[in-house]
């Protein structure tokens, strides 16, 4: 429960403090006085973005905390990190600085915002009028519905949609490889035909690493044998062949030195040197007759050759430039080609792994479908008793489930994440009219009401301990109204409510009722916040919403009246009425060191105008 809301520095509130208490807690006030404004600041503490933008004029910083009392081992102080305090209180505050900077302490202790946001959700529950545009969407309604089922079967609901969520996961993702290859299948052939083209093109050559510049070698050689030729028998006269040669003239010189290297160690050096020198040219002599008789202008292979080089050098110029980036595309094509024939293995392990997975997702698709369509007839019969409290006890509810528009088809039916279902929540207000969409037939205090008879439904099980509504009550007067008021004061039983309100038959049901006022003071508007304790007050108040400025003394006797008659049906609740604010007390003096730091952290905000009742 939240027991003290106070702010500072924010928007055009300088300082207030504001004590809530069970049962049905009224904020009233002329338009514009600031109502809404203790609503985000609310919606501030449990996450919502903050920014330098909310500062009031002249502020340094803009404070917000709220002090909530929840029963020992919540599960919020588990989240939050505090599973060691004792105490019940927790305490919430957002600071934001003229610089934009913002911090947040739980209890005194520094997190982050989005620890924040994580540990308080469930804690409270905001409805406002954009909530009536979102009854407008049908995408919203499965989430309501399936809130419901949750209700009805609890952990069971839960598992089954989490078994369902995974197997269709799990499906999807199968089906998307398998669709991307199916479509890809056409191209994939067309690729496979013409890279088959290209290998049989580059196999069917034969080519080798090397084998151009090799080929371009003898080449050279066809057309150059008669030179070769002449050159080497040339070379072979005058080394070997010839009177006179090299060799004949080697040998002349070792026999000379042969009959004196007797008389002188030294020149066997020499001596050996020209011995190895004549056997050396005696050899080259015989190699190059050798290959003088072998070369020669053989047209044939000279024409054999030339026509391998231009189809190398073709086959290079259509693959890369060069017979090596030729033969490197080769090994790729065939790389890539067996890559390509591997698709439809791939394909027909899809599908061996698709089948039992579909006959599974459509298994719990098809429970989830039959439990929601009876939570559905459950919904819709629950949301028209709470209407008829609403004065629509002749409207009747539909609930419809439709197919999905997006998904996959399995077996002919079309799954999406959610199931095998959307839901849209249907209306006839009038009897013997068909059940239409809302967004086409309701009128906005239709919407309000809806809204309502559905928190209502779906209360009844929510863990939700603090509901807030922001004048879901807009569109809506009379009869209706006090039907509404009713109906909240019904819902204030089970949990704290805090209504913002502008219906005197709704601030009649009020078990504490504050009035919310814009003032200037010291030529500076502050809004402040006045609790409405004594029973004059509350009656001139009332007195006020109905009869605006001017307050006669038939509208205090009707403000009178409409108090009183609000109070007749719920006397069990009298004794909680105007349940004193312990939040006070506990703040100025509560044991235990988590209270502590929580009266360091509110003392903070500062004292003066509080509650406004000094200006």
């Amino acid at each position: 429960m939240l027991t003290t809301l106070r702010i500072s520095g924010f928007a055009v509130v300088d300082a207030v403090e504001v004590q809530f208490g069970p049962g049905l807690n009224v904020l009233t006030g002329e338009t514009g006085a600031g109502k809404s404004i203790l609503v985000n600041a609310l919606h501030l503490v449990l996450g919502g973005r903050m920014s330098a933008e909310v500062l009031r004029e002249g502020a340094e910083e803009a404070v917000v905390e709220a002090l909530f009392e929840l029963p020992e081992g919540h599960p919020a102080f588990a989240r939050l990190g505090l599973d060691g305090v004792l105490g019940p209180e927790l305490l919430v505050r957002r600071v934001v600085s003229r610089g934009g900077r913002g911090r947040a302490f739980v209890n005194g202790t520094l997190c982050t915002v989005s620890m924040l946001e994580a540990g308080l959700r469930g804690l409270v529950d905001i409805s406002g009028q954009h909530e009536h545009v979102s009854l407008l969407d049908p995408g919203v309604h499965l989430q309501l519905l399936d809130s419901f089922l949750g209700q009805l079967r609890g952990g069971e609901e839960a598992l089954l949609s989490a078994r369902y969520r995974a197997a269709y996961a799990a499906l999807a993702a199968l089906v998307r490889e398998r669709d991307a290859l199916a479509a890809k299948a056409e191209e994939r052939a067309r690729r496979a035909e013409y890279l088959g083209y290209q290998l049989r093109e580059l196999e069917a050559c034969g080519a080798r690493p090397g084998e151009l510049s090799e080929l371009e070698g003898e080449r050279r050689v066809l057309l150059s044998a008669e030179r070769l030729k002449a050159a080497a028998r040339g070379a072979e006269g005058l080394a070997y062949g010839e009177e006179g040669s090299a060799a004949e003239r080697a040998g002349q010189a070792v026999r000379s030195l042969c009959e004196v290297a007797t008389l002188d160690p030294r020149l066997s050096g020499p001596l050996g040197l020209l011995r190895s020198a004549a056997v050396e040219l005696e050899e080259a002599g015989r190699e190059l007759g050798r290959y003088a008789e072998a070369v020669g202008g053989d047209a044939e292979r000279l024409a054999a050759v030339d026509d391998r080089l231009e189809g190398l050098r073709a086959l290079s110029r259509k693959h890369g430039g060069s017979l090596e980036a030729a033969l490197s595309r080769r090994d790729a094509m065939r790389e890539e080609l067996q890559g390509i024939g591997g698709g439809d293995e791939r394909l027909a392990e899809l599908s061996g792994r698709i089948a039992p997975l579909e006959e599974e997702v459509l298994a719990l698709a098809g429970e989830l479908s039959r439990a929601r369509a009876e939570a559905a007839r459950h919904f819709a019969a629950a949301v028209e008793v709470e209407l008829g409290d609403l004065a629509m006890g002749r409207c009747r509810i539909e609930v419809a489930l439709p197919s999905p528009e997006e998904g996959i088809e399995v077996s002919g039916r079309r799954l999406s994440p959610g199931g095998a279902e959307r839901a849209e929540i249907r209306i006839a207000p009038n009897p013997g009219e068909p059940a239409r969409p809302l967004a086409k037939i309701a009128s906005g205090g239709e919407l309000s009401r809806m809204l309502l008879a559905v928190k209502r439904v779906l209360a009844r099980c929510d863990p939700v301990a603090t509901y807030v509504f922001d004048e879901v009550d807009a569109g809506i007067g009379g009869a209706v109204a006090e039907s509404m008021g009713r109906a909240l004061a019904d819902v204030s039983r089970g949990r704290q409510v805090l209504c913002v309100t502008h219906l005197p038959q709704v601030a009649a049901f009020a078990d504490r009722h504050h009035l919310v006022e814009k003032v200037v003071y010291a030529g500076r508007t502050k809004v402040k916040v006045l609790p409405l304790e004594e029973e004059e007050s509350r009656r001139r108040e009332v007195a006020r919403m109905m009869a605006g400025l001017t307050v006669t003394p038939s509208a205090l006797e009707h403000a009178g009246s409409l108090i009183a008659a609000a109070r007749l049906p719920r006397a069990a609740r009298g004794a909680r009425r105007c349940a004193p604010a312990r939040s006070a007390a506990r703040l100025a003096s509560s044991p235990g060191a988590a209270p502590a730091r929580g009266r360091r952290a509110l003392g903070k905000a500062g004292d003066p105008v509080a509650d406004g009742r000094r200006d």
